[in-house]
């Protein structure tokens, strides 16, 4: 039905022409390496992708830059032809309509309101639907160019924005969880562009996590990289109580200030917003500021974690972050003194000069996940780890091992593997998504 695409963009056209044309350079490289085809052009404020694919629309979704998408028919501007089109596109349709025109070529014989009059009119001699111009059940948008018009009855918001690296280039503290997912991509509509940095004290199984986030969130930032800078969990115990949590953040803030400089990263950003948890508090965050040369950004500081979800849904984000770690401790200190701080943080003796060296970049294709599954599978055994103690493992069974986070389970299953027992590894709520009855899990299963 659909033979084209039309593109609007958004806040380009509030530049000056110079920056104008820039940006609109920018963003048109930006939509042809994301999108297999060269029939890709840019005319009097739109961009036009002259064929049709489901999968177009899924990746201009995703565009910094873009405001809004119209799948459409393209026929010669000709008031016959819209009509028609636009009949085609109510042909199996019962529901009650009004004609939307936006003339972008004003010398078309006819102004909006007769265009909307006439293709309304040549719709109800031929499909007899009600016209509603105040509620309508279906919005048919015609956009007159001076040789071609597009008819669409789909009008698809996306993000907006800048285009990506318009802006230039900062790293992200990446967790895989929520906040980070979502303030990447804020930071990404103010034309950011973004490379992704983990401070791993979880080994392989987190790894594992950070890197099926990371596979998402380059749907929106297919140009980034992760990094990831391996680093000794037990280290941090033997900070005191108190002031483990913002020892971490300030290790993290210290490690990315470093790499930032060596790599020419303009500003460093978080997920972070005030008072989420005790290492977020106002003093906490102004503490670890002050410690830190390279400006921070944190698009979220002003967000509650309600909001900041309902975005991550928004984004469809949830199902992709990453299992938390434990706390380090059970109380951090919400108003940390800076004395303490780096009196604690001494103790671990860094030089981050030497550590960053140790960062490298994360490749999926070099990582070997094989004890986590992704898809159903109804002979699998599912076991809870506090059940699997009692069970008398076989080896013509295969065993998922869950728990709540899927660390624990990951190691269970990585030593019934070594004794040659087929066993895999996921978290509680990984498991349900896939279809395993998280309920049902018990020794009973192995009977």
């Amino acid at each position: 039905m659909y033979n084209s695409i039309l593109v609007g963009v958004d806040e380009i056209w509030l530049k000056s022409e110079v920056k104008r044309k820039k940006l609109m350079k920018i963003l048109l490289e930006d939509i042809k390496k994301r999108i297999n085809t060269e029939k890709i052009i840019e005319k009097r404020g739109r961009i036009i992708i002259d064929e049709y694919n489901d999968e177009y629309l899924e990746k201009l979704k995703k565009v910094f830059g873009i405001k809004v998408i119209y799948p459409a028919i393209k026929v010669k501007s000709d008031i016959d032809e819209i009509s028609k089109a636009a009949l085609i596109l109510l042909e199996n349709s019962n529901l009650s309509f009004k004609v939307k025109t936006k003339r972008v070529y004003k010398g078309f014989s006819k102004n909006s309101l007769e265009v909307n009059r006439e293709v309304g009119d040549f719709i109800v001699k031929n499909k007899n639907l009600k016209v509603d111009l105040k509620k309508p059940e279906k919005i048919i948008y015609v956009e007159i160019h001076k040789k071609f018009s597009f008819v669409s009855d789909k009008k698809i918001k996306c993000l907006g924005g800048l285009p990506i690296g318009s802006e230039g280039k900062a790293i992200m503290l990446f967790s895989g969880g929520i906040d980070s997912m979502v303030a990447s991509i804020l930071i990404g509509k103010r034309g950011i562009n973004l490379d992704f940095l983990f401070i791993n004290l979880g080994g392989n199984v987190m790894e594992y996590f950070i890197v099926r986030a990371f596979e998402k969130i380059k749907e929106y930032f297919p140009y980034s990289k992760l990094f990831i800078l391996d680093f000794d969990f037990e280290n941090f115990f033997k900070i005191r109580e108190g002031y483990r949590q913002i020892c971490f953040k300030y290790l993290i803030y210290k490690v990315a200030e470093e790499f930032s400089k060596f790599n020419n990263y303009k500003a460093i950003v978080s997920g972070e917003s005030i008072g989420q948890v005790s290492s977020q508090t106002f003093d906490s965050l102004i503490l670890l500021e002050n410690q830190i040369e390279v400006p921070i950004l944190r698009p979220l500081i002003s967000f509650n974690k309600d909001e900041i979800v309902e975005l991550g849904k928004k984004f469809d984000l949830l199902e992709f972050r990453a299992s938390e770690l434990c706390q380090l401790e059970k109380h951090s200190n919400a108003h940390p003194s800076e004395n303490i701080l780096k009196e604690e943080f001494s103790k671990l003796n860094i030089d981050f000069r030497d550590l960053i060296k140790n960062i490298r970049e994360a490749k999926k294709e070099e990582l070997d996940f094989s004890v986590f599954i992704e898809n159903y599978n109804e002979d699998l055994v599912v076991v809870d780890i506090k059940e699997a103690d009692k069970l008398n493992f076989k080896s013509d069974k295969g065993y998922l091992i869950v728990c709540s986070k899927g660390i624990l389970a990951y190691h269970y299953a990585k030593k019934l593997r070594e004794k040659g027992i087929n066993a895999y590894a996921l978290d509680y709520k990984t498991a349900t998504r896939l279809g395993y009855k998280v309920e049902q899990m018990s020794v009973e299963n192995n009977k």
